[in-house]
């Protein structure tokens, strides 16, 4: 028999099952295989690279222990010697050294003088042109013109008085006038007198003020005060000047003497004694090499200066050539004798830190301990320790970072 069947479409148009859940599928995968790619390579960079690292942390720990401890210099803390010298720097001054100021007001009418010009005492430097003093000076003179004229009929007065109270003295001795009446002459004679005493106090107080005035029309003259060199000008022909030394005043000139110079110096409070007993000490320039100068200590402040904990000092040079110029930067030089030698420390054993300077001490077992130091002078390739060591001790000489606080070295003296 036969038997008919009917196809019946088959369709994925509405069925879930069947449809994709990405559109566009082909877009996924490159990302996915790059990023497996790189999953890959990290995971074999590491089954490589960790086993190296061990392998290097294990040899440095073998290389360690074989090695043993490292090798260090070392110096002996030792004494110093009680005597040697101190040298400091210092700073030249002029022996004496002023600026000059007007004494009055007016117009410079003349000056005489110029930088580097060579003044003796009192010697002219400038002149000033002063009319009020002068005029002031001309009325005085006539006041005391006056006032000796007042003196002269003062006198007259009081003698003439005096004859008439003699007089009626007389007549009252006659009976001829009363008492009151003598009396009267009397008083008036002593009036008179006194008027003459008067006067010749005013004629003293205006030849007083003439003097003053005189003195003022003096300082028209500008003169110096003390033989030395000119080292600034601050005026010209013509200029107008104030009297006075403030500092909106303008200063005439400057003046130095150089023939002996003054060297001062800051001498550190641990050798302040020294200093202070020195009689003598020598200078030297940068400027004069090979030429050393001596010269007296002269004084010193007596003080130590709480800021610096320095004592200032004073060395007199004689300049009679002139070489040695005020301002100049010098190198002072004293000898020493201490009362018990400094203890130094090499300059390259000092380990210098935050917590200040320290040293690596090393014990007897070699094992090496960090000691916070005192200093006190730096003599260049030492340094005096003034607490932190003892004589004897070992000192590492310049340590490396691998050098630390319980080390355990194998210390050896330097070549």
């Amino acid at each position: 028999m036969a038997q008919n069947f009917i196809d019946t479409p088959v369709t994925t148009e509405h069925d879930p099952r069947l449809t994709p859940a990405d559109p566009n599928p082909s877009r996924r995968t490159p990302v996915a295989l790059a990023g497996g790619f790189f999953l890959l390579l990290i995971l074999l960079g590491a089954a490589f690279l960790i086993p190296r690292f061990r392998h290097k942390d294990a040899l440095v720990e073998e290389t360690r222990i074989t090695a043993g401890p490292p090798p260090v210099e070392i110096a002996n803390i030792t004494y110093g010697t009680q005597s040697g010298k101190l040298e400091l720097p210092g700073t030249v001054q002029a022996f004496e050294q002023t600026p000059i100021y007007a004494r009055t007001s007016g117009y410079v009418t003349r000056r005489f003088v110029d930088i580097g010009d060579h003044v003796q005492k009192g010697q002219l430097l400038a002149t000033i042109d002063d009319p009020q003093t002068a005029q002031q000076l001309r009325q005085a003179q006539a006041t005391v013109m006056q006032l000796k004229a007042a003196l002269a009929q003062a006198d007259a007065n009081a003698r003439l008085t005096t004859l008439n109270d003699q007089r009626y003295d007389e007549l009252y001795k006659q009976g001829v006038v009363s008492l009151q009446t003598a009396q009267t002459q009397e008083a008036q004679s002593g009036a008179n007198n006194a008027t003459v005493q008067a006067a010749r106090a005013n004629i003293a107080a205006g030849e007083a003020n003439v003097r003053s005035l005189q003195e003022q029309a003096g300082f028209a003259r500008v003169l110096a005060p003390f033989a030395g060199t000119i080292l600034t000008r601050g005026i010209d022909t013509g200029s107008l000047i104030s009297a006075g030394s403030a500092t909106t005043v303008t200063q005439l000139f400057s003046l130095a003497q150089s023939g002996t110079v003054r060297v001062f110096t800051n001498v550190p409070q641990a050798n302040a004694p020294a200093a202070m007993s020195a009689r003598m000490a020598t200078v030297a320039f940068r400027e004069l090499p090979g030429q050393i100068f001596s010269g007296n200590v002269t004084r010193t402040s007596s003080s130590i200066d709480p800021a610096s904990r320095t004592l200032l000092t004073e060395i007199d040079l004689p300049n009679t050539s002139g070489k040695i110029l005020p301002g100049m930067f010098a190198t002072v030089s004293f000898d020493t004798n201490r009362i018990s030698a400094p203890l130094l420390i090499p300059a390259n054993a000092l380990v210098v830190r935050t917590a200040g300077p320290q040293a690596f001490v090393v014990d007897k077992d070699n094992i090496t301990h960090l000691r916070n130091l005192t200093l006190g002078r730096d003599f260049g390739t030492a340094t005096e320790v003034i607490s932190g060591l003892q004589p004897g001790d070992r000192v590492v000489l310049s340590p490396g970072d691998n050098i630390t606080d319980n080390t355990k070295v194998d210390p050896q003296q330097p070549s």
